[in-house]
């Protein structure tokens, strides 16, 4: 384990939040700072035990006087925003986030700009470790699974996209958080380390195990996706909002199982983590 301070940035974020938690449960003495204040942030963080501090990873200065007090951090941010910070720390060990969609997906610019921004930061800290998780799921606002919950609570019929085989294999959030928290207190990892569930699943079982989850009658429909992606065109056209993006659609029949040599799988089964999910998300609702 390592033997000084851990500066964990983005800890206000749900992963950031369990990846301090992991750390003081291993502990570790912890460093964590937010960008945007919210009610009870700094408090709940401090509860933890953590050194809590606010921080917008754009201050170059107030980064580095930061990084004098740490051994290591963990950059939460995607890598597009936290990439800069490679450079604050020569020679600690660091770890950032990526996607594995890099992996797959060799047309989209959002992952060709992932893919650019992993090579400069291994070229400015080479012992980095970089991790490239599944699709992230389990937290209220995960941008995925809560958004399909949501919506097989309120209408009738739910369309999937393309034919419903491809391969998913979401990763349920505090698994992210332990891995990182894991891979940066023992010290031993470096490089690409790809982060998934523990199994692989249809994208049509994944849907019918989100509706079963949620007790929601929904019918699902799919629709192939030339016939999604020409609907997307022309709402665009028109400058009308879609769910999904046409690189979205076009990757809809490709399988998105992890990718790479270093692979670390989860313990959380998607149908506990999409119960807990849709635990938080009723609680949500109780308090508003």
């Amino acid at each position: 384990m390592t033997g000084g301070a851990i500066l964990v940035a983005g800890a206000g974020g749900a992963v950031g939040f369990e990846i301090v938690r992991a750390l003081r449960g291993r502990g570790c003495d912890v460093i964590a700072t937010y960008r945007t204040s919210r009610d009870g942030l700094p408090a709940r963080l401090a509860a933890l035990g953590a050194r809590v501090e606010q921080w917008d990873l754009s201050d170059l200065d107030r980064g580095r006087a930061l990084m004098t007090e740490a051994d290591t951090a963990i950059f939460t941010p995607i890598l597009t925003v936290a990439e800069q910070a490679a450079a604050l720390a020569p020679g600690k060990r660091l770890l950032f986030f990526s996607s594995n969609n890099v992996a797959i997906d060799d047309k989209a610019p959002i992952y060709a700009r992932l893919r650019e921004a992993e090579a400069r930061v291994r070229k400015a800290a080479p012992d980095a470790v970089i991790l490239r998780p599944t699709m992230i799921y389990g937290y209220p606002g995960d941008g995925n699974m809560s958004v399909l919950m949501g919506a097989m609570r309120r209408i009738p019929v739910t369309p999937i996209i393309g034919a419903g085989r491809a391969l998913q294999q979401p990763v349920f959030y505090q698994d992210v958080a332990d891995i990182a928290a894991s891979l940066i207190a023992k010290g031993s990892a470096h490089g690409i380390v790809t982060v998934a569930g523990p199994a692989p699943m249809r994208q049509a079982e994944l849907y019918r195990e989100v509706r079963a989850v949620t007790g929601a009658k929904t019918v699902i429909a799919p629709i192939p996706a030339p016939i999604a992606g020409a609907a997307a065109r022309l709402a665009s056209l028109v400058r009308l909002p879609t769910p999904l993006s046409l690189a979205q659609i076009a990757r809809a029949d490709q399988d998105k199982t992890p990718a790479g040599e270093t692979v670390i799988l989860g313990d959380t089964a998607l149908a506990a983590g999409l119960r807990d999910l849709a635990a938080a998300l009723d609680g949500a609702r109780g308090g508003a």
